[in-house]
């Protein structure tokens, strides 16, 4: 189980920018509790502004992957059955054989489909199906396992922790419908059935799909707070962020993008520090996606260098 030191401690005056506590009955709370398991995991919350293109070519790909994978177990077990009504082995050893083989086979099988096949026909799929590909997707699941901090940790660490198990944890590469992701303990699964109803309770105007930007979402003693973790990047000041991600983005070719990005920094910020507002940083997200680049991931990685230069 993800252990957190309640929110409810870090809602300091200095800090209220990143938190933000739920009334019980709001319908988003509703929400969260409808989807909540028994011991309270929570979720992480964020939204997936890349490219629509971008989104068809990885659902296509993980298609692929999927039917690639349905046809090789299908495959197999044609195999099997062939294979043990032509052998020749005496039938008190043959049954016993077939029974431990099959066994084997069928358990792999089982765990193969219901952690890929299974969640990406009657997940992404019906999602697809219902709602097409859009500019903004919610990406809803639990917080991984075994992920500890610390309470005595200092607040601006500690956040930044949750900043950085959260964008591990949600790492599209590591997302179960990846191929490359098949065989890593870190793959993780969208949680669907949260996702489809949080799409009919937008629709219903219920709560707004800018409501559930990169977030974790706890529940403590039936109240739903949320560290804003899209906020994360007010604990760096601009001239730092800036001196950060000019050396990657002029390597990569983005001098352009280098150049509108100081000025959306420069324009979100009060003093030597930053106070983007939810529209700031949604554009800011928007133009990195044109480019093909994911801000959040990007930020982290960049950071994470920096620090160990330290």
């Amino acid at each position: 189980m993800v252990h957190f030191p309640s929110f409810h401690k870090d809602m300091k005056p200095n800090g209220a920018s990143r938190f933000k506590s739920l009334p019980k009955n709001s319908s988003l709370s509703l929400f969260l509790s409808r989807h909540d398991d028994a011991i309270c995991s929570g979720f992480i919350t964020r939204l997936d502004r890349s490219p629509v293109s971008t989104k068809k070519v990885v659902f296509f790909k993980a298609l692929a992957w999927n039917l690639t994978v349905l046809f090789l177990i299908t495959g197999l077990a044609i195999w099997t059955v062939v294979s043990d009504l032509m052998s020749t082995t005496p039938t008190s050893l043959k049954l016993a054989i077939t029974l431990t083989k099959n066994l084997l086979l069928v358990t792999a099988a089982l765990i193969v489909i219901t952690s890929t096949s299974i969640p990406f026909f009657l997940g992404e799929c019906r999602l697809r199906a219902i709602y097409g590909f859009r500019p903004s997707e919610l990406v809803i699941r639990k917080p991984p396992k075994r992920t500890s901090l610390e309470a005595t940790t200092h607040e601006d660490q500690r956040l930044e922790r949750y900043w950085r198990m959260a964008s591990r944890a949600i790492n599209p590469d590591m997302l179960y419908s990846n191929a490359s992701a098949a065989l890593s303990p870190c793959y993780w699964t969208v949680e669907y059935r949260a996702v489809l109803d949080a799409m009919l309770c937008i629709g219903k105007g219920s709560f707004e799909l800018e409501d559930l930007e990169f977030s974790i979402w706890k529940q403590h003693g039936g109240k739903w707070s949320a560290c804003e973790l899209w906020r994360m990047h007010e604990i760096m000041n601009d001239q730092q962020e800036i001196a950060m991600f000019k050396n990657f983005l002029t390597s990569a070719g983005k001098q352009e993008l280098l150049t509108i990005w100081e000025d959306m920094v420069s324009a979100s910020s009060l003093g030597s520090f930053r106070y983007p507002s939810p529209k700031a940083y949604q554009e800011m997200v928007n133009v990195f996606a044109k480019q093909g680049l994911d801000y959040e991931t990007i930020w982290s990685r960049l950071s994470e260098r920096a620090q160990s230069k330290v």
